[in-house]
């Protein structure tokens, strides 16, 4: 059946549905010489309910993306359409849901979004969904997952979540027309290393460049997702409190990381010559401890989360990520700040292994005539390499249910930092948002 097909039998056999319709238009501007358009996607998100009762709840999301550039790479593709026009199909939530199996019990079976955590933006405690970092200006999106997920709240102030999600996804990177990457080296590389290692031995440079430009090199990807068996199925749990004006969790994640952890493996034979490269790509296999707190303290909201990553392989070592924040509005002004100890979202979809680091981020909002103009100045910086990114928008609505935002971001990164790659990456970007 195909996508309008779909469409057509959501749309006439929903009880309900609702739609999220976005446009944005990026053009990069760090060499005006050269001035280049990076991002410009239209997406529209559908949902639709097929069936809701008073103990009964589902919901079908088709989400839908086109590109503005042509996926061309050859002449033989003029006539496909999906060549000139790239559009993907995605599927989002589709579950049903089953209110009080027992009394204070729900269950919900299907694909899901299900997020842990009290922090604003980044969740270290949140590994049930994985991360969406096809958006480079939004660092929180997550993709649904298949998964059964169970709430228990027996108790006003005491509940409990469990969850088991039986096939792994890893998380969706940013797309290569924003953000170029180069995963394997090339031969030069690889040549110009070997040259390095046989001087460091004590060859003469010469006799070295010679020696390396006779050797053979191979140069492969040895990329594996964890198989759909039973032994690799992710699950957790947590428990959630309330105590004086605290909202309390903690809870305990078994399940794998969304991103490879990369491992280059190069073996040099004398003998025959050669130099084989392999670079070995695995989803490292975890568990993860983690707790968070929330409170509204004298009109300050605040929040605290944590959690320790322990890895069953033995690199790379185990990691503790936590973040701290607040937010407060004084003089109609909302000011958010936040002190980040682990990886930063951003930076982690484009290296795919970036080490833990310490970054404040935060932003000031002022809303005008009657909140539907809003300015927003917001910035993040690498405390230890000195690097930043500074992200200014302004948003107005002239409708209910329509935003146009005009916006920038500018990174600034020093050699090793987190926002290195992204330090070319300056850009000017307008969007359309309507919700209905």
């Amino acid at each position: 059946m195909g996508t309008t097909g779909l469409l057509l039998i959501l749309v006439f056999g929903a009880g309900s549905f609702h739609a999220d319709l976005q446009t944005r238009f990026n053009m990069r501007w760090a060499r005006p010489e050269s001035a280049e358009l990076s991002w410009f996607q239209t997406r529209a998100r559908l949902a639709f309910t097929p069936v809701r009762s008073r103990k009964l709840d589902s919901e079908v999301e088709i989400e839908i993306r086109a590109s503005a550039f042509p996926g061309l790479t050859s002449a033989s593709q003029l006539g496909q359409v999906s060549a000139l026009e790239p559009v993907d199909v995605l599927l989002g939530q589709a579950f049903v849901r089953v209110y009080d199996v027992v009394p204070g019990m729900n269950l919900t079976m299907g694909r899901q979004l299900v997020s842990w955590g009290t922090a604003d933006v980044i969740n270290p405690t949140s590994n049930l969904c994985p991360p969406d970092y096809s958006d480079p200006l939004v660092w929180d999106a997550r993709r649904p997952a298949w998964m059964v997920h169970a709430e228990y709240n027996p108790v006003l102030a005491f509940g409990l979540e469990l969850a088991a999600r039986p096939v792994f996804e890893p998380a969706m990177a940013t797309t290569q027309r924003w953000f170029r990457t180069r995963i394997l080296p090339t031969e030069t590389e690889l040549r110009q290393g070997l040259v390095a290692s046989f001087i460091e031995q004590g060859i003469a440079p010469d006799t070295a460049q010679m020696l390396a430009a006779m050797y053979r090199i191979s140069i492969k990807e040895d990329f594996q997702v964890p198989g759909a068996v039973l032994k690799n199925t992710s699950y957790g749990g947590r428990a959630k409190t309330h105590f004086s004006v605290f909202d309390l969790s903690a809870g305990l994640f078994r399940g794998y990381e969304f991103l490879p952890q990369a491992r280059p493996i190069t073996v040099i034979d004398p003998d025959s010559m050669c130099l084989d490269f392999t670079l070995q790509e695995r989803y490292l296999r975890n568990t993860v401890v983690g707790a968070d707190l929330a409170a509204n303290l004298f009109d300050v909201g605040v929040w605290a989360e944590a959690a320790y990553t322990m890895y069953d392989d033995s690199l790379p070592d185990d990691r503790f990520d936590w973040i701290v924040g607040l937010d407060y509005t004084l003089f109609g002004v909302y000011a958010n700040v936040q002190y980040l100890h682990g990886r930063f979202p951003l930076a982690l979809a484009q290296t795919q292994a970036e080490p833990v680091e310490d970054y404040l981020f935060g932003a000031l909002e002022r809303k005008f005539a009657d909140d539907r103009l809003m300015l927003r100045f917001g910035g993040v910086v690498d405390i230890k390499k000195g690097s930043f990114g500074l992200l200014p928008l302004v948003r107005w609505i002239p409708v209910s249910g329509l935003e146009i935002d005009l916006g920038g971001l500018v990174f600034s990164g020093g050699d090793g930092s987190a926002f290195q790659p992204m330090e070319n990456n300056d850009e000017l970007f307008l969007g359309v948002r309507y919700r209905f």
